[in-house]
């Protein structure tokens, strides 16, 4: 009666040794394909925290590429009574060349 108890107890034992011996068998393999990808799991490189950008204010659409930007960028341009926001450089100079022809 207690025979399969024991049966079953010693092969759970066996089966989780199996499975640890070839975890570390993969890991292993892993390794060797992988070089230096150890290295950067164990002891991953400091970062300097980036510096925080502070968005506020209400959202305007870009007229040139549509994307939304908080009236707090440092991409804008007045025209007479209008303002206009914009997401990047690139898109502030496009348009300034448009409204020029």
């Amino acid at each position: 009666m207690f025979r399969w108890l024991i049966e079953l107890i010693v092969g759970f034992i066996v089966a989780m040794a199996a499975r640890a011996i070839l975890r570390s068998l993969m890991q292993g393999f892993t390794n060797a394909t992988n070089p230096g990808s150890s290295e950067r799991a164990a002891d991953p490189p400091r970062q300097q925290p980036k510096e925080r950008i502070v968005v506020a204010g209400e959202l305007h659409k870009d007229p040139v590429c549509g994307m939304y930007v908080a009236e707090s960028t440092q991409y804008q341009r007045k025209s007479g009574r209008d303002s206009f926001y914009y997401c990047s450089e690139e898109c502030k100079s496009k348009h300034a060349l448009a409204a020029r022809t």
